[in-house]
């Protein structure tokens, strides 16, 4: 038989810097409006990376923005099947791009993922937030070939 879920407030986790309770630990996790600056600072450089030809990043790239997805997911579970359906759209054909080193296949699918970007907004009554992808590279990394 299951017990019973002990309230997270009091449950204490205890550090060098203090103890804290799980719902003040819970507090603290990102909600989307940070995840989601993260995802588009990925999808930026995700697309440079592609078109300098540093497939290698390019993947990194396109691998942890779907890890973030499911992040996401967690994080805010009323977005789960939206998030799943846009991971399997949008950034599969992504990922079969940079397999294939493709540039044209690749931009085609990474614009495509904007144009959903913009219709999920919508759905969720943010149709004020559209991605758009900067005008130059992120100049933090190497985008060339490595």
């Amino acid at each position: 038989m299951p017990e019973d879920p002990l309230s997270g407030s009091r449950v204490k986790a205890t550090t060098k810097h203090g103890t804290l309770t799980v719902d003040e630990i819970a507090a603290m996790q990102p909600g989307m409006a940070r995840l989601m600056d993260e995802l588009a600072h990925r999808y930026w450089v995700l697309y440079y990376a592609a078109k300098g030809g540093n497939w290698e990043l390019a993947r990194y790239m396109e691998r942890e923005s779907e890890k973030l997805l499911k992040t996401m997911a967690l994080a805010r579970p009323k977005y789960k099947e939206d998030l799943a359906v846009f991971a399997k759209e949008r950034f599969e054909p992504i990922a079969r791009a940079i397999e294939a080193e493709d540039w044209d296949a690749f931009e085609s699918a990474y614009r495509r993922g904007i144009e959903a970007s913009d219709v999920y907004h919508e759905k969720y009554n943010k149709a004020f937030i559209r991605f758009r992808l900067p005008g130059h590279p992120p100049e933090w990394f190497d985008l060339g070939p490595q």
